[in-house]
């Protein structure tokens, strides 16, 4: 750590308190420019630049470089969630030879395009849910995946936006009102979801952690397929071929930095589903469990006289509502005592399907943390109920 204890990095992105809070216990002073005034982002950072970003998909760049640069000069720049693909214009304003530890923005771009990843995975003869461009369709017709399929952004991650399309009525409707360049239509195939968490520097690659996803979870938010938390250690017959697959990808792919590959594991096999060329939010539970290296050997080292798991959920808000007194305490308790990450700030306005605050916790077994998590969520959930109206 004593290598990083003179370094200022600097975080930009829509949300950064992962990605800052980890470079903070990593013994760097960290800078932030982001959307969110939250607690814990406040106390892991030397300065935090707020600013509001009301449409994340259309950046007001020129607006934003003039405070990315009240936070210079630092050593190195992190782009996080909505700003990965913005490397060349970071590097534009940056003065000096500051370096940018993300993938080049033409390799984000390239894999973040689902459309183009699907057909490079068929090319290396892996299997893959069978996914095509909505637009490359002539007619409804012509989708042969079967019912129901699931409709998902080009571009994008979260799951936030993605919908079952149930039938070919449903599917004629969709082709009329969306902009069919801009989605894709996939094989649904059902299974857990899991995803291998990787570091890699275009020659060489390692896997450090295999994660269950939680998408779509009714208690804490009701997008169908939002991601919604994780879970780590995942174990599996199939972890070795997928931590080989994510490996072997991340350097076919020259992926540079911390990247991750989502697998749907069914009763038959594992499908590679994305990748995810980004700093993961499920960083949380991998530097939490100090299990995940045995977990590739298909066994967990023992965290006292036990099995170590991990878990971070992501509450949504159910309703517009604001962070009150009440909210407020209950998470900062939680706060203090560990369990609680992205703690809003009082007074903040939760916009419906927002993301509100991450609970975390550990244990000796799935079973126990996602008791735990639930607990947690649910003391949140009696507050909101007993307090808020919607306004």
């Amino acid at each position: 750590m004593s290598q990083w204890l003179s370094m200022k990095v600097l975080v930009i992105g829509v949300n950064t308190r992962h990605i800052a809070c980890s470079a903070s216990r990593a013994g760097c002073t960290v800078y932030t420019l982001g959307m969110f005034d939250d607690v814990d982002l406040k106390a892991c950072s030397e300065k935090s630049v707020i600013h509001n970003m009301p449409d994340v998909h259309d950046l007001d760049l020129p607006e934003l470089a003039p405070l990315i640069r009240t936070l210079f000069p630092v050593d190195f720049i992190v782009l996080g969630p909505g700003f990965e693909h913005l490397g060349n214009w970071v590097e534009e304003i940056t003065p000096g030879n500051v370096l940018v530890l993300n993938n080049p923005s033409h390799i984000f771009k390239r894999i973040s395009d689902k459309a183009w990843l699907a057909g490079k995975l068929k090319i290396l003869n892996l299997p893959h849910p069978f996914t095509i461009s909505l637009d490359s369709l002539n007619t409804p017709e012509d989708w042969t995946g079967g019912y129901p399929a699931i409709l998902k952004p080009r571009f994008g991650a979260g799951g936030m936006e993605n919908r079952l399309v149930s039938d070919l009525e449903d599917l004629k409707i969709t082709m009329a009102v969306l902009e069919c360049g801009q989605y894709l239509l996939q094989q649904y195939i059902k299974g857990t979801v899991a995803s291998v968490s990787i570091i890699s520097t275009g020659k060489q690659a390692v896997a450090i952690a295999v994660n269950e996803q939680l998408a779509g979870i009714d208690t804490l938010t009701k997008m169908p397929f939002a991601y919604c938390g994780n879970i780590t250690p995942y174990i599996s017959e199939h972890i070795d071929w997928m931590r080989e697959t994510s490996m072997n990808l991340a350097l076919e792919l020259e992926l540079v930095g911390s990247n991750g590959v989502d697998f749907i594991i069914t009763d038959k096999e594992p499908f590679v589903l994305e990748i995810n060329p980004r700093f993961q939010g499920r960083i949380d539970t991998v530097e939490q469990s100090p299990g995940h290296h045995e977990s590739f050997k298909g066994k967990l080292s023992m965290c006292g006289d036990s099995q170590c798991f991990s878990i971070k959920t992501i509450f949504f808000a159910p309703r517009r509502f604001v962070v009150e007194k009440k909210e407020y305490d209950y998470l900062v308790k939680c706060y203090n005592k560990g369990t609680a990450a992205d703690v809003p700030s009082k007074g903040t306005v939760c916009e419906k399907d927002e993301p509100v605050v991450s609970f975390l916790s550990e244990g000796n077994s799935r079973m126990e943390v996602v008791r735990q998590a639930e607990q947690l969520v649910n003391g949140l959930t009696d507050i909101i109920e007993d307090t808020h109206t919607e306004v």
